[in-house]
């Protein structure tokens, strides 16, 4: 790790949200308080002085914050590295603009590959919104990514929406399990190990049909699944990174909203040390491995899998991912 401070800020910069879909895990932070431009500013200042290299903006939906193409502004031209993570619901034609000027990477999601099932999961009368706003973005010029949630109700449509982002103009597609937690926990709408795998076979045959390469967060085991030059996949435990709530606080992990300090009291530099130095944090990155992760020939590089699926189903995070088929007890090809 880094000894100053993260490379990277992940910073959840407003809990509000124009939507509130089946399987969102930050509506959790919804009704946090959050900083104001002055103390935002003040943090990124810090950031810069400090060495971080990047700060990437979500929410809730962050383009609800009046501030927040000045918040980008000043990011910039403080020599920083701004992403935008936002739903493109409510993009209008200046707002695209403003984000061209700045060149700003846009991070979107897309659950569905038409409206009956994107609207499934993000409410209705949304689809065509996303699709106005995407096209702005794209007239503009900007750099696209979209992240896929896989979820219990989308799983078995992965290549099909992994063909409808690349025909609608996405530069780049990730795909990402859908979490136990938030509203895909009340809705019990988070994927199932074995619809996972699945959904990661069908993303690999896709991505091979288009000669892609598609990313998959948050699943650091998909080597024992299978190893394919179209899937990539890494590890958050070997990132530098902070996670920052709406309202300053540093936590474990934005799925979690474990609280570990508060940057706004502490610093950059204070709360990174704070941050690395905590007894949870220790453990996820020196873990006392379990059965059958112990066994496992990718345990060195994997760690057990995801810490935060670990933490929220048996409240440690030294024990097994149980999204991993391995310790799901499916068979591996």
């Amino acid at each position: 790790m880094n000894e100053e401070a993260p490379n990277d800020i992940i910073w959840l910069i407003t809990g509000r949200c124009n939507l509130n879909c089946i399987h969102c895990y930050a509506n959790m932070y919804r009704s946090e308080g959050e900083l104001s431009t002055t103390e935002v500013l003040k943090i990124v200042k810090d950031a810069t002085d400090a060495g971080v290299e990047h700060i990437h903006y979500t929410g809730g939906e962050p383009l609800l914050r009046r501030d927040m193409i000045q918040i980008l502004k000043e990011t910039i031209d403080l020599g920083l590295y701004a992403t935008l993570f936002t739903n493109l619901t409510i993009i209008k034609q200046d707002i695209a603009k403003e984000l061209s000027r700045l060149g700003i990477v846009i991070y979107t999601s897309l659950d569905g590959h038409n409206r009956e099932l994107y609207e499934a999961h993000r409410g209705r009368e949304t689809w065509d919104r996303f699709l106005k706003g995407f096209n702005l973005i794209k007239e503009e010029g900007l750099h696209i990514h979209v992240n896929i949630s896989i979820t219990e109700i989308n799983w078995n449509y992965v290549g099909s929406i992994i063909s409808k982002a690349i025909e609608i103009g996405a530069e780049s597609v990730s795909i990402i399990p859908a979490m136990p937690s938030g509203n895909a926990m009340r809705n019990n709408v988070y994927v199932r190990p074995e619809h996972f795998i699945k959904a990661l076979e069908d993303a690999n045959a896709k991505a091979k049909e288009l000669g892609i390469t598609i990313w998959v967060w948050c699943a650091p085991f998909v080597g024992v699944i299978f190893k394919s030059p179209y899937i990539r996949y890494s590890n958050c435990r070997y990132w530098d990174v902070m996670d920052i709530s709406p309202s300053g606080r540093v936590i474990l992990c934005d799925v979690l909203n474990y609280e570990i300090c508060n940057v706004k009291e502490l610093g950059i530099r204070k709360a990174w040390h704070m941050f690395k130095e905590h007894p949870l944090m220790k453990k996820i990155m020196r873990p006392n491995l379990k059965e059958p992760c112990n066994r496992c020939p990718l345990n060195s590089y994997c760690k057990g899998g995801c810490y935060a699926r670990a933490y929220i189903k048996y409240g440690s995070v030294e024990m097994p991912d149980p999204l991993c088929p391995i310790v799901a007890g499916l068979k591996t090809k």
